[in-house]
């Protein structure tokens, strides 16, 4: 079975990575429809973050990732739902099935021209594609300064401009199979303990990318910085989640 840099850190990333906040879901409905009863593809599930959220509110989800260890531990948090170990340009899913693709943290991991084209295949005309990201929005605080200071200087694979992700529908709009939809932006506050945004931290590619002794000496200095700024250890973050969208023709 295949697999990738994540499922040695399924743990950190199953008890590190934030959800999304309801408000974010409710934008997302007023341009794709309500969620309730639509069948939803849930592309790099992981371990079903955002599969649960979409659950919740209704909609039929159906999560897919190469991960295998990850979608075993979706599978043990959430039995109802259905997930399945597949590669997003090779889709097990019939033509027109799905009424919105999205894709959590996860759309800048495929061969965007491939997956836009097998998600023109799986969606009906008129469903929706959407890729989203939830990013740290503490520009401006010192100690956010910092902390992007350490993890630049560690991590050859990170850089803070990362958090753009603009270009996320240039492959959609290059198949010619999509019109685009503009992009949702809802602003959010995380309250999360200090050891959990270091779980969140051990859980990023970039950082486990790093060889371990570079990876343990970059999260210590990580917590010294959250420890001076937040010494209760109760850290509140200014967060954004961003979404792309996307309708198929």
């Amino acid at each position: 079975m295949p697999g990738t840099r994540f499922d040695h850190v399924a743990d950190d990333y199953d008890a590190g990575r934030p959800s999304y906040p309801d408000e974010f879901f409710e934008a997302i409905e007023e341009i794709t429809g309500p969620l309730a009863g639509r069948l939803v593809l849930d592309g790099g599930a992981g371990t079903g973050i955002a599969s649960r959220q979409l659950s919740a509110r209704g909609a039929r989800v159906a999560g897919y990732d190469i991960a295998e260890r990850m979608l075993r531990r979706a599978r043990a948090r959430s039995p109802e739902l259905s997930f399945v170990l597949a590669d997003g340009s090779m889709l097990p899913f019939r033509d027109g099935c799905a009424d919105l693709a999205c894709f959590a943290q996860s759309w800048h991991w495929l061969d965007q021209e491939r997956a836009s084209r097998e998600l023109a295949r799986v969606l009906r005309p008129g469903g929706h594609w959407a890729a989203w990201w939830n990013h740290a929005a503490a520009d401006g605080e010192e100690w956010f300064a910092a902390y992007q200071d350490a993890k630049e200087s560690a991590c050859p694979l990170y850089r803070r401009s990362q958090a753009n992700m603009d270009w996320s529908l240039e492959a959609i709009a290059r198949s010619g199979l999509f019109e685009p939809g503009g992009s949702i932006v809802v602003p959010w506050t995380r309250t999360v303990a200090a050891q959990d945004w270091i779980t969140d931290e051990r859980s990023k590619s970039y950082v486990n990318a790093i060889p371990p002794a570079d990876r343990e000496q970059l999260l210590s200095e990580v917590a010294r910085i959250v420890g001076q700024r937040f010494p209760d250890g109760v850290m509140t973050v200014p967060y954004c989640t961003k979404a792309w969208i996307a309708r198929r023709r």
